[in-house]
């Protein structure tokens, strides 16, 4: 379980650097040599839910001021 919980981290860190534009391209080519990129395009979508989510939330905080 420790293993699976380190790569599903591992995964999350990459989906942020990328997210961010600061993923070396070292670190692009290793995520995708091993393993499907699934992993990563679900990983992301549910990434980008939660920021637009808190965006929407931000906004209306604002909007109702």
């Amino acid at each position: 379980m420790d293993k699976r919980y380190r790569a599903v981290w591992q995964i999350i860190k990459s989906v942020l650097a990328a997210l961010f534009g600061v993923q070396s391209q070292q670190q692009h080519q290793q995520d995708f040599k091993h393993s499907s990129p699934w992993p990563f395009i679900v990983i992301g979508g549910v990434v980008i839910v939660i920021l637009v989510s808190i965006l929407i939330a931000i906004a209306q905080q604002a909007i109702t001021i």
